[in-house]
């Protein structure tokens, strides 16, 4: 009997266990019964959805960004393309290995000059010893200046020389508009002067009235004989400028006294006389240009 009691006991536990389960069980099913009918009274279906009352943050409205202008310049903008210019060209037909008494081969300069007042302009400089030997200074006082020069040079060369030079220039079609002549120190004391005048004026014919010309006149001091036909040549070629308005005269004698140029056989120079030389027709051929500019601009405004 005693066993079949502790059987009836634990059955009533285990009994009352599941009875408190069940109670559990059916208050969750109450509870989720009421909340849905609670849920179906307050949003009946097909009704309006219950507006969120809940603040919204809205964030700032930001401005657009302009759309890039063509020309602003990006990583990726290509760079400004560089001018490109040919290459040097040196007269082939000049010795390669020139004898002691003769410039270097003419070079006509690809890449142009920069600078004022030359702005890159071209100049043709033909001479005897005297520019052979003040080339050095002078093409760097041109370079300062802006010019692109060019040099035929020969020592002793004399007016006939020089006509061939014009022909082989023009051939290379390396005849610009401004030329300067130092020509005529060798012609008066070798040729008459009819001969010397003919050559002058053969010399301009060639050149044309369209080119600039400057002539840089004779100072000798060698023998009273060449002092004379100095003086004759110098008168010469001013003559010969007032019927040419191209031609202008360098006084070059009229300087090189004033500055006493030293001179070591009464014709060539020292240092300092070549550096002056080089200066003084520099500056003659940066007053040539700004007088034609102010010419034009003259005439330019007269016809407006």
């Amino acid at each position: 009997m005693g066993d079949n009691s502790r059987v009836r006991t634990g059955s009533t536990g285990k009994d009352r266990q599941r009875g408190f389960l069940w109670w559990l069980s059916g208050l969750a099913i109450f509870l989720v019964a009421a909340a849905t009918a609670g849920l179906y009274i307050a949003q009946p279906p097909g009704g309006a959805v219950a507006a969120d009352t809940t603040p919204e943050i809205l964030a700032s409205p930001q401005p657009l960004a302009p759309a890039p202008s063509p020309s602003a310049a990006s990583p990726l903008t290509a760079p400004t393309p560089q001018p490109t210019f040919p290459p040097d060209q040196v007269d082939g037909q000049w010795p390669k290995n020139p004898p002691w008494d003769a410039c270097p081969a003419p070079v006509w300069p690809g890449t142009p000059g920069t600078g004022t007042p030359g702005d890159g302009r071209r100049v043709l400089v033909i001479g005897d010893s005297l520019t052979r030997d003040s080339q050095e200074p002078m093409t760097k006082y041109l370079a300062e200046s802006g010019w692109t020069p060019t040099f035929r040079c020969w020592g002793s060369k004399r007016l006939d020389w020089g006509l061939d030079q014009i022909k082989r220039a023009k051939k290379l079609d390396q005849l610009p508009e401004y030329v300067i002549v130092a020509l005529g120190t060798n012609d008066i004391s070798w040729e008459q002067p009819a001969t010397t005048e003919r050559r002058v004026n053969t010399m301009l014919d060639r050149l044309g009235p369209d080119r600039l010309v400057l002539w840089v006149d004779l100072d000798i001091a060698y023998s009273p004989f060449s002092m004379e036909r100095a003086d004759w040549f110098n008168k010469m070629i001013r003559q010969v400028a007032k019927d040419r308005p191209n031609l202008k005269v360098v006084p070059w004698e009229k300087i090189a006294r004033q500055e006493n140029a030293a001179r070591f056989d009464g014709i060539h120079y020292g240092t300092s006389g070549y550096r002056l030389r080089a200066r003084t027709l520099t500056d003659a051929l940066d007053e040539r240009l700004e007088t034609v500019e102010r010419e034009n601009s003259i005439v330019q405004q007269a016809a407006r």
